[in-house]
């Protein structure tokens, strides 16, 4: 007898064509779905067309009121949109069960479509998400209110998980790390980019130019790194408000002629960036009074599944990313001294970065790819709808 496929029912505030993470996340989690058995249906914000469609052989709802970048503009029509068609699809469809990918908006309206409809749901945190909530106490008590009704709280990473267990003592809080598809990172041989090719000397960082990521520490590090390596460049790819600060800190330091700005990069160009690169290096740092913390850290097992050594700050769920001494090497936040000396280690020891890299590469592999998050995320819903 043929067993009943279930149905999960998907509530996003990203999802492709959005670009991000979070979106990229959320579309690792659908495909999961369907390797798990499940029949995934998503709601999402507008894109080029709405309306409902399918993406990767399953449904979703387009909401045309629901804009990208202005999700957050009408907080309760944004609400009110995606339990409107949460309500619509339970009705019709019968999932076993809502997964959100925040707990802001989308967890607000899996919470009332429990609270109407009765079905169990579960929120995805992200660490920046629950973090940041601090900065309010009515913030903090609707988040509350998400992910302590929730079946259970989908962490992406140790850290992400006692902090949540810290502002909601008594929630179901699991760990998920996210996954990392060595297929996605395959580059052609050409060079990438400005004066591209195969620089071994080559400092990497793909990140938003905000504060919390600490381009600027890298840029501190580079005269010393140049000291040693007067050849070495600094390759930032990414978009952000704080291009401007960071141009003029490299001015400030002297090394404008070594920093590359590279902007944006699609799926293929960031491919060649990981495997042109000598180091991939994210010293990232919390900022408590705007709530701003790294929860995970995916870029760093991107670096790895290319082969890269990596160097990372101890903060947020960064330790969960990068294993020090064995894919990496992770240095204080704020620390020029540490990254220079962490980069001049690993251009100098050949041996040493080819180690790391490799061991990056298994662990992406092994631990993080497509059929271990499947895995894993089945055995967290299986638990929750008791197949």
């Amino acid at each position: 007898m043929q067993k009943e496929i279930k149905k999960a029912l998907v509530l996003t505030v990203d999802f492709p064509p959005m670009g991000g993470g979070m979106a990229r996340h959320c579309l690792d989690v659908c495909e999961a779905l369907k390797n798990t058995g499940f029949e995934p249906a998503v709601a999402a914000p507008a894109s080029g067309r709405d309306g409902a469609g399918t993406v990767a052989g399953f449904r979703i709802q387009r909401l045309g009121s629901v804009r990208p970048g202005r999700i957050f503009d009408n907080y309760i029509v944004s609400v009110l949109a995606y339990y409107f068609a949460a309500i619509k699809f339970c009705l019709f469809g019968k999932p076993a069960l809502v997964l959100a990918n925040t707990w802001s908006v989308a967890g607000v309206a899996a919470l009332m479509v429990k609270k109407t409809a009765g079905i169990p749901y579960a929120v995805f945190a992200h660490g920046l998400d629950v973090y940041s909530s601090r900065t309010s106490p009515k913030v903090q008590r609707l988040m509350a209110a998400v992910l302590g009704n929730a079946a259970a709280v989908i962490a992406n990473s140790n850290f992400t998980k006692d902090l949540v267990r810290r502002q909601v003592p008594g929630v179901n809080a699991v760990v998920l790390n996210p996954m990392v598809d060595p297929g996605r990172l395959s580059a052609p041989e050409a060079p990438r980019g400005p004066g591209g090719g195969a620089r071994k000397r080559e400092i990497l960082t793909v990140a938003r130019l905000v504060e919390s990521k600490a381009h600027e520490t890298v840029i501190r590090a580079l005269p010393k790194i140049l000291a040693a390596f007067p050849d070495a460049t600094y390759r930032i790819v990414g978009t952000g408000p704080r291009e401007g600060a960071l141009r003029a800190v490299a001015a400030e330091c002297g090394v404008s002629g070594n920093v590359i700005f590279q902007g944006g990069a699609g799926e293929e160009e960031l491919a060649g960036f990981y495997r042109d690169c000598g180091v991939f290096v994210m010293t990232s740092r919390e900022i408590p009074e705007r709530g701003e913390v790294e929860g995970f850290g995916i870029v760093f097992l991107e670096a790895g599944a290319s082969g890269k050594p990596v160097v990372g700050s101890r903060s947020g769920g960064i330790p969960d990313s990068v294993e020090d001494g064995v894919t990496g090497i992770l240095v204080g936040e704020n620390d020029p001294e540490g990254t220079a000396a962490a980069v001049i280690k690993l251009f100098s020891d050949h041996d040493l970065a080819d180690r790391m890299g490799q061991a990056g590469k298994l662990r992406a592999e092994k631990g993080f790819g497509p059929a271990v998050f499947s895995g894993r995320l089945k055995k967290i819903i299986d638990g929750i709808t008791g197949r």
